[in-house]
């Protein structure tokens, strides 16, 4: 093999492993179980349309998901707290505020503290 050919094969193999550590971090990933995704990012409380409280998931991948208060740990539901969740989309379940699809949250990993914990559960 001539000194080129063992240059390209060893930036193609570099480039392959960076890519892959790339998607390990990219903010999502496949779940434990069928249909749940592996997320990290920030919860943020947003206003609706019709002035009522809103939560939303942003990943660190720049996908947003509505948080439903029903569907998730009271505790998740703190304005700009950083976690490690995994989600469901929710099957048929209608968005009220439209800031993306609607999910479940199967497990937090970890949350670390925003800046205003939720004053009730809407």
């Amino acid at each position: 093999m001539t000194d080129v050919a063992r240059r390209v094969r060893a930036s193609c193999a570099v480039t392959l492993v960076l890519f892959a550590l790339a998607a390990c971090n990219s903010g999502e990933e496949k779940g434990p179980k069928q249909g749940e995704l592996i997320v990290r990012g920030t919860v943020h409380m947003v206003t609706g349309a019709d002035s009522s409280t809103c939560w939303k998931f942003t990943s660190t991948k720049g996908k947003d998901y509505e948080l439903q208060p029903a569907q998730v740990p009271n505790d998740l539901l703190t304005d700009n707290a950083s976690a490690k969740l995994i989600i469901k989309p929710l099957e048929g379940g209608g968005t009220f505020c439209k800031v993306g699809p609607v999910v479940t949250v199967d497990s937090v990993d970890s949350v670390s503290a925003g800046t205003a914990p939720a004053a009730s559960g809407t």
